[in-house]
């Protein structure tokens, strides 16, 4: 029978995995408390959360999941020891490229797995997605193909109604006028 430390734990899992649906698993094994409360910082600041996780609560949690529990999370041989969870929106590809750039400095933070859109990553998966611009990025990037076009025009027409008064100038100045 289940202890209800583990039904509470799976059940807050539940409801996390509800609200930030996309998430990165990872290895933290050797990093010490400053460390992961430096990293923790950084992903507050993004509205993401790490959290440790017992590795089979999570997976019971997955498969319960409504978002997840169709999709095929399977922890393989190299999903034992301590791990973490990063829960994320949207901006999965900023939190992603925050945990790369940490990870630069600290060798044994290691990704193990990714949920993304609906897609299962795995850790490679999760290091490609940490080049994808943020969606700001990708909105001002939008912003900017839209607004290239309309500027053009804008120029154009200047230049057109800027020739024609030139035009103008110099045929009433040879007319004497």
């Amino acid at each position: 029978m289940a202890q209800p430390e583990k039904i509470e734990a799976v059940a807050d899992l539940k409801v996390k995995l509800e609200e930030k649906p996309n998430f990165i698993l990872v290895s933290y094994s050797g990093l010490n408390v400053k460390l992961m409360e430096e990293l923790r910082m950084k992903l507050r600041d993004s509205d993401s959360r790490l959290k440790v996780i017992k590795n089979n609560l999570f997976l019971r949690a997955l498969k319960e999941s409504k978002l997840h529990s169709e999709k095929d999370i399977k922890f393989g041989s190299g999903y034992f020891g301590p791990m973490a969870v990063i829960f994320s929106d949207e901006n999965l590809p900023s939190i992603a490229k925050i945990c790369k750039d940490f990870k630069k400095d600290n060798p044994v933070f290691d990704f193990k797995a990714g949920y993304f859109s609906g897609d299962v990553l795995d850790s490679n998966g999760v290091e490609s997605i940490a080049g994808l611009p943020s969606r700001e990025e990708l909105l001002a990037i939008i912003a900017r193909g839209i607004n290239t076009p309309a500027t053009k025009i804008a120029t154009g027409i200047n230049q057109v109604m800027a020739s024609l008064a030139r035009a103008i100038q110099a045929t009433a100045e040879k007319n004497g006028k």
